[in-house]
């Protein structure tokens, strides 16, 4: 895999402006301004000072666009009728019409969200409220985790030009109540994502409450795995891999259908570890919890008798540490790696 030098800089875009700089400039002119007066050309230069100082930067923070809606329904919905008496007049054709701006973009290792080698996902100012694993709690702990991704990740997608929502979350108790447009999942998961309704399911049993208890940073990074999957399906990532597997008449089982889930997954897990390298910056979580949630992320991905559909147990902990070290996302784009390196 392509290493660049580990580093979070508090913002990987736009740059921050150098006070530094503005100041040498005000200084010179006020140097100028004394140098000059009592000549009738004070007054003018000093008001084309005042001018410049109030000029507008070149570089315009992108702004929130709440104009995309992502569909609730992967499918259109039919509605059967009773058959109407014979008629001449004749129903309008059904017109489609695309939300207002950006739009995603369907391609994998190409995809704009690659574009910017700059690119990563912001330092925010996030707060938890207490964990306890009841329905209730967990909701508004996971609700929590989402407005804080969203401030994360808003910034990366406007910057791509990509549309942008916020996805929605539901913690049910059981795994066997997590009913989604999507179907079932299984039961062998620990969370899922489903792109029909663009929704993050946590059950409780299966995130392990049991296990884990009150150790926070392994639910945030299970949810922030799922909420990759969000980030791929408003891209166009998540269409684009499933129209090469329909193109290629590869099936979720095939051969090429696993690779092209593990290149999936393995790219959640990678846009996971960007969310916990900057959340310890952020001083969400200290170095003691960041350790213990990776190597916990060794310790998940495929084992023997798996479908072998998330990636080796070493590339699930290894793309996690990726993301976590340079919070780039093109070191994320699995798309582009031999799949020796996404086994």
């Amino acid at each position: 895999m392509p290493y660049r030098r580990p580093g979070y800089p508090p913002r990987p875009y736009p740059p921050r402006r150098r006070s530094g700089a503005w100041l040498s400039a005000l200084f010179g002119v006020l140097t100028i301004v004394v140098l000059v007066v009592g000549l009738f050309i004070a007054s003018s230069i000093s008001a084309a000072n005042a001018r410049n100082k109030h000029r507008p930067s070149a570089y315009v923070p992108p702004t929130p666009s709440y104009t995309y809606a992502p569909p609730t329904s992967s499918t259109p919905t039919f509605t059967t009728r009773p058959a109407a008496a014979a008629t001449t007049t004749r129903a309008a054709a059904p017109t489609t019409t695309k939300p207002a701006g950006p739009q995603p973009v369907a391609k994998t290792g190409d995809n704009p969200l690659f574009g910017d080698s700059e690119s990563g996902v912001h330092n925010a100012e996030c707060g938890y409220p207490a964990w306890a694993a009841t329905v209730d709690a967990a909701t508004r702990f996971f609700e929590a985790a989402a407005a804080c991704l969203d401030k994360k990740w808003r910034p990366v997608l406007q910057g791509a030009n990509l549309p942008y929502s916020s996805p929605k979350v539901s913690v049910p108790a059981r795994g066997a109540d997590a009913g989604s447009p999507c179907g079932s999942s299984g039961g062998n998961y620990a969370a899922f994502y489903c792109s029909a309704n663009h929704t993050i399911y946590m059950p409780l049993d299966t995130i392990q409450v049991e296990q884990y208890g009150n150790d926070v940073v392994i639910y945030l990074t299970v949810f922030a795995h799922e909420y990759g999957h969000h980030v791929q399906a408003i891209s166009g990532i998540m269409q684009a891999m499933s129209s090469q597997r329909s193109e290629a008449e590869a099936g979720a089982r095939s051969a090429q259908g696993l690779e092209l889930s593990r290149r999936l997954e393995l790219e959640a897990q990678c846009f996971a570890g960007m969310y916990v390298g900057t959340s310890v910056v952020d001083g969400v979580f200290d170095n003691v919890q960041q350790n213990r949630t990776t190597r916990d992320q060794y310790g998940r991905g495929d084992r023997s008798g798996d479908a072998h559909d998330h990636g080796s147990t070493q590339h699930y902990g290894s793309w996690f540490e990726q993301g976590q070290n340079y919070n780039r996302t093109y070191q994320c784009n699995t798309w582009k790696m031999s799949a020796d390196q996404v086994s």
